[in-house]
């Protein structure tokens, strides 16, 4: 055990279940069932977190009651005995893999969709759910359940317990945060009531504290139930308020609920220019929200809490969740975004490689590819993230090879790591005196803080490796060819596009404003997709009067909904203009003349003009070499560009066929 952490890699005991460790992975929906049934992406993907070291392992969210409880069409379901044999084989696999298993029962409520239940939702009152972060939509107002529904939907709980409890599993984890049914009973603005059910505190706990009682009564006191609690709820819409969430915690522990999972809920109005996406998040953010439930229950009965508190909320850093447990603010630590990114972060913690875990930058792509799209999750860094079987064997190539990669960005990086983990040796190019490519611009703009934490892992990649790296070398076709290299990746990355109009000679980059540049008082960005808005608001935070011209209806249509939210509202909070439907045609030597969608001419006053129109791949190195290298891959942006996830990708992919 590394010394460095005695209390976060300490035995701890949930119920009469002992962990190896403090360390929970947080359930975290991957949507890659196969109509709810377990199947082996399911399987490594939670067997990989096991043997990486985690103590419990608590398994995304699943579906008492299908259809109507459903959350996306990939969502695991424990509402039938036939479940039951998945499941079974999951709660095996995390028990090889050392950790405790632990199913996380839920039902959607309000939060469903008509088109993926094929009715309308149902909550506790007839009242729609407001706009949400990770939803990124206002939902239809939900058919208010009757009272002999609710006790029906209590038993499919408790019904959904004891199927985890023969499947093997260690306990279960009731889902009560976000835009689930847990939280909508508990809330005061989503459950309106007047019944045993709703009006008071008291009543709205009702539906948890069922819950919990019928679960005892089917499984026993020796199978563990914890709560994913929200303990207050933000935002304008918000209905718990902390002295609701310290009388909901005190009432569960009262019940003999083993753990509570310390949770804030979060609706949003109109984010501010101080709201913060999760790219800035802090490290173990919720742990304060502990120390509020400890202080709560002390402060309302005179006694200390019993219940062990489960807090987190970006948790890699170990040393801030070894100081949290140390004093007492928490029990234990649960990692969720952290574990999806790096599979054995807890192992790597355990052995003294800090320096080698990957970290997660917070970009939200894995939540927005499943809500927003309908598809599986995916991520920035881990390339094997629900795609395929989750199987994240890397074989040593038969045949070992002289490799060449052209470009230091992600996907060259990741290109680079891979082939050198295989057993090729691998010489790595850049055109630049720095590694990492479109991270070195991605990281400057507001609240990118942890974007600025992936290019010392990727140097530290490269490193370990043994891939030799070669910064300050444009090559051309001749230099390549030279190289006598057996395999050539290219990845040279793209140029930023030109619109072409009168004047634009006179416009800088988004990129050289990222870069530095000096920007005058009044600009004008040219585009409004993901580069361009967050080039105004880091111009908006530094005073200057911007405005934002974009031809589509949509600003950031490229960037994750919860994290596009919080950028239009900085825009707003900076006092960004904002013209969509709006076409540039001229810039003059102080301004922009622009065209809307009624065709009426408007002038902008610019003394620094920023083109933000995209990017074009430059392939110019790969066309001329297609026909000259037998073997030859072309990957990242110069193969068509796109987010982060596909570039890491494709050079995890390519790494893999060298």
């Amino acid at each position: 055990m590394n010394p460095k952490y005695p209390h976060l890699l300490s035995p701890g005991k949930i119920g009469n279940v002992t962990l190896r460790n403090r360390t929970v992975m947080a359930a975290m929906g991957m949507s890659q069932s196969d109509n709810g049934f377990v199947n082996t992406a399911v399987l490594n993907h939670y067997a990989a977190r096991a043997q990486g070291g985690v103590g419990a392992v608590i398994v995304e969210v699943t579906c008492v009651d299908s259809p109507l409880g459903l959350n996306t069409n990939g969502m695991l379901v424990i509402d039938d005995d036939k479940y039951i044999p998945g499941m079974a084989q999951l709660a095996e696999v995390i028990h090889d893999g050392g950790a405790k298993a632990f199913l996380q029962i839920s039902h959607t409520g309000r939060g469903a969709r008509r088109a993926i239940i094929g009715t309308q939702p149902v909550g506790p009152s007839p009242v729609a759910m407001p706009y949400s972060f990770m939803m990124g939509l206002a939902n239809e107002t939900p058919r208010e359940l009757t009272i002999d529904e609710i006790k029906a939907i209590e038993d499919k709980y408790a019904d959904a317990a004891l199927r985890a409890k023969k499947a093997g599993f260690d306990g279960v984890e009731i889902h009560s945060v976000g835009y689930y049914l847990g939280q909508q009973f508990l809330s005061s603005t989503a459950n309106i009531r007047t019944d045993e059910y709703g009006g008071s505190r008291r009543n709205r706990i009702r539906f948890h504290l069922n819950i919990v009682k019928k679960i005892r009564e089917k499984c026993g006191n020796d199978f563990a139930v914890i709560v994913k609690l929200s303990v207050v709820e933000q935002g304008p819409d918000g209905g718990i308020s902390i002295p609701d969430g310290i009388y909901y915690s005190k009432m569960l522990q009262k019940a003999g609920v083993d753990a509570i999972e310390v949770l804030a809920g979060k609706w949003s109005g109109s984010p501010g220019k101080n709201e913060k996406p999760e790219s800035a998040y802090p490290d173990c953010m919720a742990v304060p929200l502990c120390q509020v439930v400890s202080a709560g229950i002390l402060l309302t009965t005179g006694r200390k809490k019993t219940i062990p508190l489960i807090g987190g909320g970006r948790a890699q850093n170990p040393e801030k969740a070894e100081r949290a447990i140390a004093k007492g603010k928490c029990e234990f630590i649960f990692i969720g975004h952290g574990l999806l990114v790096q599979p054995d972060l807890v192992k790597l913690i355990d052995e003294g490689r800090e320096d080698e875990i990957r970290p997660c930058i917070g970009c939200g792509h894995c939540i927005n590819q499943q809500l927003q799209h309908g598809g599986k999750a995916i991520c920035s860094g881990n390339a094997v993230l629900a795609r395929g079987d989750n199987d994240y064997k890397i074989t040593p190539a038969q045949t070992k090879k002289k490799v060449a990669v052209i470009g230091a960005g992600v996907a060259g990086i990741e290109a680079a790591r891979i082939a050198a983990l295989r057993g090729h040796t691998v010489d790595l190019y850049e055109a630049s005196d720095e590694i990492a490519g479109q991270i070195n611009l991605a990281d400057k703009p507001p609240f990118k803080d942890h974007f600025k934490l992936l290019k010392p892992y990727l140097g530290r990649q490269l490193e370990l490796t043994g891939v030799k790296v070669h910064t300050g070398r444009a090559l051309n076709a001749e230099d390549v060819k030279a190289l006598e290299a057996d395999a050539v990746v290219i990845a040279t990355g793209s140029k930023p596009a030109m619109l072409r109009i009168e004047g634009s000679e006179r416009a800088v980059f988004a990129k050289d404003i990222l870069a530095g540049a000096h920007a005058g008082q009044n600009c004008v960005v040219i585009g409004g997709g993901s580069t361009g808005c967050e080039t105004a608001e880091l111009l908006g935070k530094q005073g200057r009067n911007v405005t934002v011209v974009e031809v589509t209806d949509t600003l950031a249509g490229n960037t994750g909904k919860t994290a596009q939210t919080i950028l239009l509202g900085h825009l707003k909070g900076f006092k960004v203009k904002t013209l969509t439907e709006c076409r540039a045609e001229k810039i003059t030597a102080d301004s922009v003349i622009c065209r809307d969608k009624d065709g009426k001419e408007i002038t902008l006053k610019a003394d620094t003009v920023v083109m933000a129109v995209g990017e074009r791949p430059d392939a110019s190195l790969y066309d001329a070499l297609k026909d000259e290298i037998a073997e030859i891959y072309n990957i990242g942006d110069s193969n068509g560009g796109g987010i982060i996830p596909a570039a890491v990708y494709e050079g995890y992919t390519v790494g893999n066929k060298l």
